[in-house]
């Protein structure tokens, strides 16, 4: 990781994760003294205010991959004198991407350790996933050696999971608003991979008769594997468990609403995730951008206990083995139906 005093940064990108866009602004805005950032446009809505405008921080969006090429090459070209450039997210979509020549100093940033560098000890069976011969062919015959050209072109890289740059919170608190519930947030949407909802169920099912708890989806739920799940938790829930979910990408108001009057947050992991033929290994290999969130928002956050949490999160992290565990931190809360 590039640490020593700069003068100028350059922060790409290209994609969705503003949770990782803002951990790095964070990080470098009280380092640097100028920061230029080009970035989806959807990002900024979900940065948060006091770094989005501070005076060393200059922004610059865009819409599209496609139409917006020229905007984004002429933007990287501008760059080629900062001391540190960073492309934060180079997913498949991007290999493609023709870019004429990279700042000297960029570093590009690894999400997922083993599609990256060890895929081949990493490869799913065949029958993971419903793609997976065409995912595997593909990284085979077309991505390794795109990868392989991109890495050459940076300086530096840096594995997210790693967290070595995670700053000490300099967010101002983000204060509850007034609620009557206990209210558990489950951020991201519902989805299949790298998520156990079997422990959701668990929990509504086991849940104490008179424990009133507002159990919160926040992310896109319109998949037919997040309808089935839905579904299948309204049958069984008692009338004390409001379930809120949302049919449609959650838009930065509502998202940050949510997170503010959340009680608890809750990441229900999987050891395992898919991704592009490889699995990877939740927290050792890629990581999950709901962290990032509770480290935003300082919620408490209940993680499974394998995860390896880094030390200055280890305030907000609840690790749990099984869910009485959960059911327990929120028995605790004392606010129940009278």
């Amino acid at each position: 990781m590039h640490y020593q005093k700069v003068t100028k940064i350059a922060l790409f990108e290209p994609e969705l994760h503003h949770e990782v866009l803002e951990i790095f602004l964070a990080y470098y805005v009280h380092i640097a003294e100028n920061i230029s950032i080009l970035t989806y446009s959807e990002n900024i809505k979900y940065i948060n205010e006091t770094l989005r405008f501070q005076p060393n921080v200059t922004w610059c969006t865009f819409e599209n991959r496609k139409k917006d090429e020229r905007l984004i090459k002429q933007w990287i070209s501008e760059q080629s004198d900062v001391d540190l450039f960073v492309w934060i997210t180079l997913s498949p979509l991007w290999l493609n991407f023709n870019v004429e020549k990279l700042p000297v100093n960029s570093m590009l940033v690894i999400h997922n350790y083993h599609f990256w560098f060890d895929y081949e000890n990493h490869k799913a069976p065949l029958f993971h996933h419903l793609k997976t011969i065409w995912h595997q062919w593909i990284y085979f015959f077309s991505y390794r050696q795109k990868q392989k050209r991109w890495l050459s072109r940076f300086r530096y890289w840096n594995s997210l999971v790693s967290f070595p740059f995670i700053p000490p919170q300099r967010i101002p608190p983000q204060h509850s608003t007034s609620k009557n519930n206990l209210a558990v947030v489950i951020p991201g949407g519902i989805r299949e991979n790298g998520r156990d909802y079997g422990l959701v169920i668990q929990l509504i099912e086991r849940l104490p008769s008179t424990m009133a708890i507002e159990l919160v989806f926040l992310g896109d739920a319109s998949s037919l594997f997040a309808q089935k799940f839905l579904k299948s938790i309204f049958k069984i829930k008692p009338i004390t468990v409001i379930i809120v979910h949302f049919n449609h990408y959650v838009p930065e108001d509502l998202f940050t609403f949510y997170m503010q009057r959340a009680t608890f947050l809750w990441i229900p992991l999987t050891p395992d995730r898919y991704y592009g033929g490889v699995i990877e290994k939740v927290g050792f290999s890629a990581i999950t951008g709901g962290l990032m969130d509770a480290w935003k928002f300082q919620r408490k956050c209940f993680l499974p206990q394998w995860y390896p949490i880094p030390s200055d999160m280890k305030n907000i992290v609840l690790p749990y083995h099984h869910i009485e565990e959960i059911i327990s931190q929120l028995s605790g809360s004392k606010r129940h139906v009278s």
